[in-house]
């Protein structure tokens, strides 16, 4: 076996997704097999395209390499693609397990959703004489969803009663609030009871009656599902339907193993919900209810200070980032000055697409699906050290994993993306922390916009850069034109002063260029300047820098050779560079005239100085140059001479 078992959920679920895998680690401890948790956070009204790369994170598991899998199918927001994840798996014969939702082909358990909901109809009925009962929907179609509300409909019609109205919401607390919010704006009847789809909406109905200055159970009853933990932590205590989760897990550890064992069984399991009277219903709460919130009002100052944490890590990295030149900074600039997310733990990593801090946007690829088989590993703090930007095959999942006999670990597996651009994913071992609330999400989708941001920002320097290099090379020979020597060469010798070492300044003019140019036609004077420069550059030291100050003059800098005879050292320059001018047996003399200075760490002059001192230095050299062509005109035209 691989001692491995593969995890499928949405982490906006994160109640559920806490008592499955929490009871998944402890069966699994005691058979030493690990957990690998795959989670999303997509969202029905997020941006179709960053919903789509977020459920990439789905394909990146080898099922072969799984002995196998747990959906949490009542968690997805998207039924195609639980379909797709279970035919990858079906495919290579790996057993799967759906939690909540039965999917065909597949074996699931579940817990039904009637019982709970008709006792919880029954109890406000008949117990607190509730007659105008307000329904508060979830998303439309959903199956869990319709199943309760058909319970409380069937409670209604045996008391000879009929909905009182209907809220069609989507399971979040705030378009509840919302709904709420018009409703009562709207000056309509507070109804006797609203019985809810779930905790969150409950929550989102307790805060807008709040706000309007009504009280629960005061004036309404109010119930929920599912007997989340915001929903036990509030004033009131929400009267709910507790669906048993917290054995959920181990039951589905069991379950899966028994899969495993019988691959060609398929079966469906289901576990009575019950409901659990409260304070919001206008019943007592439970000691142990009371105890529980009691200790979370204690922890809210440890818990928000928790919180303030994770705000504090990116706000310190933000700065840093935006002056962020190539992906190596990720590290050197900008999370080294920072202290580590505890809630991470000592063990987590960013992996991300190689091309990512590479290819601009016309050219990133434009994919869905997959990961690429050498991913950087931007960041990785491994045991609490921190290790360097290195490489790895996406296949291991985690850098370096490898199966640890007797022992069960749990890794958690979260897409990072922005729209349409696969950014990576982050790999955390040991830490289930932040998949037990929403942080992880908000870490997620923090480290998601701060990487993009420090992309455009690479991108943005490259660019200038380039533009920065047009803008100071000369099109015809490359080299620097006239500002990029007032810049790049002028601190260049800037920087040796600084060092206190000298520096030498060469200046190189064409010979009698107007005469090539008048005679022979501009595009052989440019081809004149352009050859001049390159032979200026090929005969020259290595580590010079070169530049065309004017139309037919040339300028280098250099540090000073010390160890040399400067003016030997200019001698064989020119002699080089003029023999090799010679040797392109042009229809016309082509010669370079060389003057040169030193430049001492004292001086305080412009570069424009330092030509004007070279050019004076050349000089004379081309005098001669030009006396020597008169006098070879000059027999030309008088052989007896």
């Amino acid at each position: 076996m691989n001692k491995r078992i593969a995890v499928f959920t949405n982490g906006f679920s994160n109640e559920f997704v806490e008592h499955v895998v929490t009871g998944l680690q402890k069966k699994a401890a005691e058979d030493g097999v690990d957990i690998f948790v795959f989670v999303t956070y997509c969202a029905a009204g997020d941006n179709e395209r960053q919903n789509k790369c977020q459920l990439n994170i789905f394909h990146l598991p080898d099922p072969d390499s799984f002995d196998g899998a747990v959906m949490l199918t009542n968690t997805y927001n998207f039924p195609d693609e639980q379909e797709r994840v279970c035919a990858r798996f079906q495919r290579a014969g790996v057993p799967m397990l759906s939690l909540e939702v039965e999917v065909p082909g597949m074996s699931c358990i579940k817990t039904e959703n009637y019982k709970g909901v008709y006792d919880l109809a029954t109890h406000l009925v008949e117990h607190h004489n509730a007659k105008k009962i307000i329904f508060v929907n979830g998303i439309e179609g959903n199956v869990e969803n319709t199943i309760r509300r058909q319970a409380l409909i069937d409670v209604l019609q045996e008391h000879g009663l009929e909905l009182f109205d209907e809220f069609k919401c989507d399971f979040g607390f705030y378009t509840t609030f919302l709904t709420m919010n018009s409703y009562l704006n709207e000056g309509k009847e507070l109804p006797d009871a609203f019985v809810c789809a779930n905790d969150h909406m409950a929550l989102g109905i307790n805060s807008s009656l709040t706000e309007h200055g009504y009280s629960v159970p005061k004036d309404v009853l109010l119930t929920g599902f599912d007997m989340s933990k915001d929903g036990q932590l509030t004033y009131p205590i929400l009267a709910t339907v507790s669906r048993g989760w917290e054995k959920f897990g181990e039951i589905a550890y069991e379950k899966l193993m028994y899969q495993i064992e019988h691959p060609e069984e398929r079966f469906i399991k289901e576990y009575a919900s019950y409901f659990v009277p409260s304070e919001s219903c206008g019943c007592p709460a439970s000691e142990e209810a009371l105890n529980k919130r009691f200790d979370a009002v204690k922890s809210i100052t440890f818990n928000n200070l928790e919180n303030s944490l994770i705000d504090i890590f990116f706000q310190r990295m933000q700065i840093p980032l935006s002056m962020a030149e190539k992906k190596e900074d990720f590290m050197e600039k900008a999370i080294k000055y920072c202290s580590d997310v505890p809630q991470l733990g000592p063990n987590y990593c960013l992996c991300t697409e190689p091309e990512f801090f590479e290819l601009d946007d016309e050219l990133y690829p434009d994919r869905i699906r997959g990961y690429n088989s050498h991913m950087d590993i931007l960041y990785e703090l491994r045991e609490g050290k921190r290790l360097p930007l290195r490489t790895f095959d996406s296949k291991e999942l985690y850098p370096g994993y490898s199966h640890e006999e007797g022992s069960s670990n749990l890794y958690i597996f979260v897409p990072m993306n922005y729209l349409n651009y696969i950014i990576g994913y982050i790999a955390i071992k040991n830490a289930p922390k932040l998949l037990f609330n929403l942080d992880l999400g908000m870490f997620v989708n923090t480290m998601n916009v701060q990487l993009f941001s420090m992309r455009r920002h690479i991108f943005s320097e490259r660019k200038n850069l380039e533009l920065k290099k047009i803008y100071m090379t000369d099109a015809l020979t490359m080299m620097y034109n006239r500002m990029g020597c007032q810049k790049v060469l002028y601190d260049y010798i800037s920087s040796r002063k600084e060092d206190n070492k000298k520096s030498i300044l060469v200046f190189a003019d064409i010979d009698r260029m107007k005469t090539i140019n008048d005679v022979y036609g501009h595009l052989n004077g440019d081809f004149a300047i352009k050859a001049t420069a390159e032979t200026f550059k090929s005969c020259s030291p290595d580590g010079w820098l070169f530049g065309r100050y004017g139309g037919d003059e040339f300028i280098a800098v250099g540090p000073f050779p010390e160890s040399e005879d400067i003016e030997q050292l200019i001698k064989n320059l020119s002699e080089t560079m003029n023999s090799d001018l010679k040797a392109l047996n042009l229809a016309f003399t082509l010669h370079a005239s060389i003057g040169y200075t030193v430049i001492e760490p004292g001086e305080d002059l412009t570069i424009a100085n330092y030509i004007d001192r070279a050019d004076k230095n050349m000089y004379a050299e081309k005098e001669k140059y030009h006396k020597y062509l008169d006098s070879v005109a000059g027999s030309e035209n008088n052989p007896q001479e």
